[in-house]
């Protein structure tokens, strides 16, 4: 009866995996980001965007270049508040395109007294692209390049709050903090790193888990570094199949092995692939080389704390599991579950490139 329901279920749970197989390129989760800082005059709010090219055409495909048109559009996607009450949009100008694509788009809102504190909440450019992510700063008028208070706004984050306009913060750690979130939430929306861990430690013993996830942490950490200062690069055309390959390769070990013995050997040289599809989601962002740092280490932090939160929950379960005599099976028929799912995501990603 045992045999029979570990079976169903695992069945079950392949053929969920299968139907619903996540996008191709789950690591490389942001598709496209904006930076953008405010300022604040009195009773106004300057909100500066800088648009990349990539934006830029999401922009005009959607809305338009037309002022009428942008307007409606931002003021409906970016709320402005102070004192609880709404700041109205009531300016956009553009500034001619630069030789690189990229557009300079200021925004200009009017509130009902002189701002003190400011809530800006953004939805723009989700609608479009739900991983758009964009770096946000709040900076004195007189001084753009001062960076007061900062936060990066996602699909998951989108409020960004001051509670004194005339007060500096902690920039670089409201930076940290943004980039280790963003760390985790990366992490947590790659499903094809999340089922390679849990297909790293299955049906091995928590040394050898233990060892494994030590190699693979410091050689993701290592390639992230590299590729980050760029030292190494390799195109998302290549690294993005190589990473379900390395699913693959775990799940058919899981399936042939009777005794999987150095598996950390392999985690290591797996941890330099899955290293590089990580910095794919910062490699495009402009960020200065005084604070690069700084984001690259938090933003790493956030990983391995996501990434520690996975692979806690999987032992602990599986120490669990390893009481019942369909154990095995269901190691075996979880692996070959995900080995079809990685096939399934190498073939996408070979014909997406």
């Amino acid at each position: 009866m045992h045999n029979y329901l570990a079976r169903l279920f695992t069945a079950f749970v392949c053929v969920f995996f299968l139907i619903a197989s996540p996008p191709a390129a789950a690591h490389d989760r942001i598709n496209s980001f904006s930076h953008a800082v405010m300022t604040v005059t009195g009773d106004t709010v300057n909100y500066y965007l800088n648009l990349p090219a990539p934006v830029v055409s999401l922009l005009h495909a959607n809305v338009g270049d037309d002022v009428d048109d942008l307007t409606n559009f931002f003021g409906s996607e970016i709320r402005v508040t102070t004192s609880n009450e709404v700041c109205q949009l009531t300016h956009v100008m553009q500034a001619p395109p630069q030789k690189s694509g990229n557009k300079i788009v200021d925004l200009l809102f009017r509130c009902p007294g002189d701002v003190t504190d400011l809530t800006i909440t953004s939805s723009a450019f989700l609608d479009f692209d739900e991983s758009h992510t964009q770096f946000l700063r709040f900076a004195p008028p007189d001084n753009p390049s001062q960076v007061l208070h900062e936060a990066v706004l996602t699909e998951s984050n989108r409020v960004f709050h001051v509670s004194d306009v005339r007060a500096g913060g902690s920039a670089s750690l409201e930076r940290a903090i943004s980039f280790a979130k963003l760390g985790i939430e990366h992490l947590l929306t790659g499903y094809d790193h999340i089922l390679f861990l849990l297909t790293v430690v299955v049906g091995i013993s928590f040394i050898e888990s233990l060892k494994a996830v030590t190699s693979f942490t410091l050689a993701h950490s290592l390639t992230m570094a590299l590729a980050f200062l760029g030292g190494i690069y390799l195109p998302s055309s290549i690294v993005e199949p190589l990473i379900a390959a390395t699913v693959i390769y775990v799940a058919i070990e899981n399936v042939t092995s009777r005794n999987i013995r150095r598996r950390w050997i392999w985690t290591l040289f797996f941890g330099l692939v899955h290293g590089l599809g990580f910095v794919g989601a910062l490699k495009e962002m402009t960020i200065s080389r005084s604070e690069l740092v700084l984001s690259l280490v938090s933003f790493n932090i956030g990983i391995e704390l996501a990434q520690l939160l996975v692979v806690a929950i999987a032992v602990v379960a599986l120490r669990y599991t390893k009481r019942y005599p369909w154990a095995t099976f269901f190691n075996r028929g979880f692996s070959t579950c995900v080995g079809l799912l990685g096939c399934v995501w190498l073939v996408q990603r070979i014909m997406v490139t």
